[in-house]
């Protein structure tokens, strides 16, 4: 249980940060199918507005992260949104043109950069040891769960409203925490500093490359939120294209894995601190292996495949949160160039995965299954390496 002594503002407000990079993907993902009929274009295609993003997204996590360690969380959180706004002015503006829509995809995915790394610099700027530990993990929950609700809203937005307005929605919840911030946010910064050249930033991110605890625990975040982006990119078309679901419908439906990872989040709070992180994320690749090979040999049917997603997100619940904690802990100065490097290598490595993988031709729930099944192997090694390494 928490303590009643401890301070959740700096919680909220990164909750709060961070979900809008979360939801400037998972809201668009139900409209993908929609977007195709819309535009005349392929479903292949259709996926680019995610990869677009994930490519801004990412890279740009790694210019932020440095910056925010010298001048400060606030003036580069504030900065990023309005180039957020900028993007989803260009999709807005650009509805009927598909070089447009990607354009402003990426735009978006640059500004949005900034909302993973500054949220978790900012609770390793404000906590110190258990309490950093609590804050990361109630941090992760909101990361990792608002990607599985953002469909079901935005499911619900597209089908009585429309794909154009899913993009409305967006700008307008952005507009609204750019103003909230804007106000009520405090910078966490204790110390202002130099802002680093280029190769003390490349030194720097060098040295995290090159550890094999950091490696190891960033492994563990990449290989989960792929399958997070994986599957919620594929479903809408598995439910709404071969199963024959309205967008109503699946994003209800979705409403299943929401609850798996609602249920891997609440069991990792209640036993970690009981048998410790390390048992705790042994667990996770065993949700998963389980998830994977339901999903080889079960029915085509709604109810089946949100069962197999249900185990998977649950143990995405479980990860999530102890790789996180265990990745940051050990670094306090360099907060943001940590999360920068992790966020960064997040979103590149989801990306590039997921672009790979449906060029491939990955499109039924017995492929799925397999390359759940294989991330889940990785996984293990990966938990192995952590523990027996030092940072």
């Amino acid at each position: 249980m928490a303590s009643t002594s401890f301070n959740w503002t700096p919680v909220l407000i990164a909750s709060l940060v961070v979900s809008i990079g979360q939801f400037s993907m998972g809201l668009v993902f139900p409209s993908l199918p929609w977007i195709a009929l819309s535009l005349n274009i392929s479903a292949e295609d259709a996926q680019k507005l995610i990869s677009f993003y994930l490519l801004g997204f990412g890279p740009s996590q790694l210019i932020y992260g440095p910056i925010s360690d010298a001048i400060g969380r606030k003036p580069i959180l504030l900065t990023g949104l309005s180039l957020t706004l900028l993007g989803l002015t260009i999709v807005l503006c650009g509805n009927d043109s598909f070089g447009l829509l990607t354009l402003g995809r990426f735009v978006q995915g640059l500004g949005a950069g900034c909302c993973a790394v500054l949220a978790r610099a900012s609770l390793r700027d404000s906590y110190q040891h258990d309490e950093l530990a609590q804050a990361l993990s109630w941090l992760t929950i909101v990361a990792s769960f608002t990607p599985i609700i953002a469909p079901v809203l935005g499911g619900f937005i597209n089908h009585y409203l429309g794909w154009y307005a899913v993009f409305v929605s967006l700008f307008s919840y952005i507009a609204i925490v750019f103003t909230l911030l804007f106000f009520i946010f405090k910078e966490t910064l204790p110390q202002k500093e130099k802002v680093p050249n280029l190769t003390h930033i490349l030194i720097t991110y060098s040295q995290f490359l090159r550890s094999r605890y950091f490696i190891s625990f960033a492994t563990i975040g990449w290989l989960n939120f792929s399958l997070v982006v994986l599957t919620i990119s594929m479903m809408p078309f598995i439910m709404q294209i071969e199963i024959g679901m309205s967008s109503d419908q699946y994003a209800l439906w979705a409403l299943i894995p929401a609850f798996g990872l609602l249920t891997g989040s609440s069991l990792s709070n209640r036993i970690r601190p009981k048998i410790g992180i390390k048992k705790t994320l042994f667990i996770a690749p065993i949700l998963h292996s389980s998830a994977g090979l339901w999903l080889i040999f079960c029915p085509a049917t709604p109810l089946a495949m949100m069962l197999g997603q249900f185990f998977l997100t649950m143990g995405n619940g479980l990860a999530l949160p102890c790789a996180q904690t265990q990745l940051l802990m050990p670094y306090q100065k360099k907060a943001g160039s940590a999360a920068a490097v992790s966020g960064a290598g997040q979103m590149i490595i989801s990306s590039l995965l997921s672009m790979l993988l449906m060029s491939l031709g990955i499109n039924h729930a017995w492929h799925l299954g397999l390359v759940i099944m294989i991330f889940a192997m990785i996984s293990v090694i990966a938990i192995i390496n952590g523990f027996n390494s030092v940072p």
